[in-house]
């Protein structure tokens, strides 16, 4: 019997961060590509230490942001979202900060962040259209429009070590 997913009704004020879990997915991928193309894990270190600077960091940062101004302290997804960042931080500073590169640490990474991002898009997303009044998402959202108000987003990294 086949699984069939349906696509969930994401609110508008959520959509910019969704966006950027697409590029954080693609991100993934291309590690896998690397990794399958052998490609040296230097380069993937310099990838990694890219990405994080242009747009993980101040994701993971507005994220939270975010959820300080909507759930409460102690909300169980507002502590899973913290702890998840920190471990993905761990992860990424220890690839950045190793002599000794091996290709696990980046298989690591790119599994830790799918699942990050899916629990987000599939759990945490609808739990905060459920919980959080309609106009404090869209008061959220202008907020964070005004924090980048383009979606100039691009990987200008190069080499493109995923093509091959």
């Amino acid at each position: 019997m086949e699984t069939v997913i349906i696509p969930q009704k994401r609110d508008k004020s959520l959509v910019p961060l969704s966006r950027e879990h697409h590029y954080g997915l693609l991100f993934c991928w291309k590690l896998r590509q690397g990794l399958k193309n052998n490609t040296d894990l230097a380069t993937l270190q310099a990838y990694v230490k890219y990405f994080w600077a242009q747009l993980l960091y101040a994701h993971c940062q507005e994220e939270e942001w975010l959820l300080r101004r909507l759930l409460v302290p102690n909300d169980v997804l507002r502590t899973r979202i913290e702890e998840e960042h920190r471990l993905l931080q761990w992860t990424i500073n220890l690839i950045l900060d190793s002599k000794r590169l091996v290709p696990e640490q980046f298989q690591t990474l790119q599994q830790d962040l799918v699942a990050h991002i899916r629990w987000e898009e599939r759990e945490l997303f609808p739990y905060l259209q459920k919980v959080v009044p309609p106009e404090e998402l869209a008061e959220a959202s202008q907020l964070l429009e005004k924090r980048h108000p383009d979606d100039s987003t691009q990987d200008t990294f190069v080499p493109e070590f995923w093509k091959k």
